[in-house]
Order: structure tokens, then C-alpha cells, then sequence
């Protein structure tokens, strides 16, 4: 796959191509190991492969390719991402900004050398030098953080496993992308909220769903060329002609937000989710597909923290 093939301006238009990455080769047997990586409840390796399996035939089925990073590992580092029980959550480890791919840092000690490795076969897939550093920016966010807005606009928080106190170096990536405004929200380290796809998400050009208390964090907004401003959460998107749908996890689902866009009115969520995206999507003529990952959802992430877009048609 050469570089050429990476495009994604926004969340919508439709999706070509997609990076997944198989379950690892062990069982999340007890509450201790659950705990320790981070899964909300023990899953076997089958229950999991299944769920993956449905997950590529689906997306397959609406015309996207999947393309799974376990086949670019070497040797030594399929030792090593065989045991990485998070790897099937590959959003967070890089994202296409515009034609440009850039790297995340990890955060969580149990993912740190997940995404080395995870970084080492997109640089095969791109069809870089695995040694050569300079084929790709980095920054330090996991991507669960960000979302393309379009129009040249991106929304990054900054919280419990982005770093806050590099708001400006991925400000600069994102302008060196081609982008030309990035709003910054910190969502409290105290909720535990592990990404900003847990709690928000576009839908469609003229809604947003956010959880509700994201409307008392103000974003921070930065334009290239101008100071940095302060905008209130719900002002920013009025101004720009969208609603905020306000939602709680205790009356709908955990991953209500956590859902991707296979065309402009069309949206992928997995099972538990879709009852409860529907009655909202509906309103704003979107479709709303599902696909049963249940086993994946364990590990505290749904539809999009499996899925990395690489090309999506501007739409």
C-alpha cells in the first residue's frame, strides 16, 4: 500500500479502506487479569475471534477493506503483539489527518510496547523502512481522542490518556496536515473516561452526541494564524450549524458514541449500541447498521476503537 492511499478529512463520506487487528492469542481468563489490562470482564481468545470475524465481514459487506495489521508483523514482533490483548483497539495507535499518518504515543504501561509494534507494521503496509522514524509524524495523543470534523477542523482531548502539555506540538501536526482549526476539550481525569469516543461523536452534518456533562467543559479553540480562543461547548458547534444531543451511559449504552461512519448517512455500531443510536440517527436521515462484538466490548471499546480509517471519500 503506498502513502498515496491515506485520505480521511472528516468522520463521514464514505469509507474505502479501514486497518483492524486480530485478537491476541490469549485468553483474558480471570477479574485480576480484566483488571490489569484494562477489560471490564474475562473473554476467551474464540469469543473474541469470532466477534472480529463478524466485524470484517460486515464492514466487507458495505464495500470497505479491512486490512489487518497482523499480517505486516515481523517475526519478533508477532512474539510480542500475540500477548498484547489490547491490540485489537488499533484506532488508538495512529490516524490518517488528511494525506498524512501519524503516530500515537501510548499512555497506559500495558499498551506501550503494543504500539511500538503496532507502528512498526503500518510502516511495512505503508511500505516504509520499519527503522526509518522520519515515514510518519507522531504526537502525543492516542487517537481515541480525536475526531475530523471536516471543513478543515478537528476536535482533540485532552485528558486521561492524551498529554495535556503537548496541546501545541499536535497543533502543529495537525497544521502541517493541512488542517486549520483544532478545538481542545479536557474531559476530567476524576471520570475515569478513558477516550473522547467514550463520551462524543459526530452525527451527520447538523448534530453531535456528546455526554452531558461535556457542556461544562469549554474547548479551547486554535485557528492557524490567530490567538487562541475560549468557546463554550455547546456555542462551538451552534456556531457552526449543529445540534448537541445530549446523552447518558445509565439510560442508553456504555459505547452509545462509539460508532463510524461507512457513508455520509450511514453509520456502523455493534448491536447493544443500535437500539439506541437509531431513534436519533433516524431524525437526521441516517441509517444505522449493526454488528455483534459483545466479546470485543469487554475489552472497554467498541466499533471505532476497532477500526483506524486509512481512505474515506470526501463527502
Amino acid at each position: 500500500m503506498a502513502s498515496g492511499e491515506v485520505e480521511c478529512w472528516s468522520e463521514g463520506g464514505q469509507l474505502d479502506s479501514v486497518v483492524v487487528f486480530r485478537p491476541a492469542e490469549l485468553d483474558v481468563a480471570t477479574p485480576e487479569e480484566a483488571a490489569a489490562v484494562g477489560f471490564s470482564q474475562v473473554v476467551t481468545r474464540a469469543a473474541a475471534d469470532e466477534a472480529f470475524g463478524r466485524l470484517r465481514e460486515t464492514l466487507e459487506s458495505f464495500g470497505c477493506k479491512t486490512v489487518d495489521l497482523g499480517d505486516f508483523l515481523s517475526p519478533a514482533d508477532r512474539a510480542v503483539s500475540d500477548t498484547s490483548v489490547n491490540r485489537v483497539f488499533v484506532r488508538d495507535t495512529a490516524v490518517a489527518l488528511g494525506s498524512r499518518l501519524v503516530r500515537g504515543t501510548a499512555a497506559f504501561p500495558a499498551r506501550v510496547a503494543e504500539f511500538d509494534v503496532a507502528h512498526g507494521a503500518l510502516s511495512r503496509l505503508m511500505g516504509q523502512p520499519a527503522e526509518d522514524a522520519a515515514w510518519a509524524a507522531s504526537a502525543r495523543v492516542e487517537f481515541g481522542d480525536v475526531f475530523l470534523l471536516g471543513q478543515g477542523r478537528l476536535l482533540v482531548n485532552v485528558g486521561l490518556r492524551s498529554d495535556q502539555q503537548s496541546v501545541q506540538d499536535f497543533v502543529e501536526v495537525a497544521w502541517g496536515a493541512g488542517f486549520e482549526e483544532v478545538a481542545v476539550v479536557r474531559i476530567p481525569e476524576s471520570l475515569g473516561i478513558i477516550h473522547l469516543d467514550l463520551a462524543f461523536n459526530v452525527l451527520g452534518p447538523e448534530a453531535v452526541v456528546a455526554r452531558a456533562f461535556l457542556r461544562h467543559c469549554p474547548l479551547r479553540v486554535c485557528v492557524r494564524g490567530q490567538p487562541p480562543r475560549w468557546e463554550s461547548f455547546e456555542g462551538y458547534f451552534a456556531q457552526r450549524g449543529q445540534r448537541v444531543l445530549a446523552f447518558e451511559p445509565g439510560s442508553t449504552h456504555p459505547f452509545l458514541s462509539n460508532y463510524i461512519y461507512l457513508g455520509p448517512r450511514l453509520i456502523l455500531a455493534s448491536e447493544g449500541v443500535a437500539p439506541h443510536l437509531r431513534p436519533l440517527a433516524r431524525d437526521f436521515g441516517i441509517e444505522v447498521a449493526s454488528v455483534e462484538v459483545e466479546a470485543l466490548e469487554r475489552g472497554n471499546g467498541s466499533v471505532r476503537c476497532l477500526t483506524m480509517p486509512l481512505r474515506r471519500r470526501v463527502g
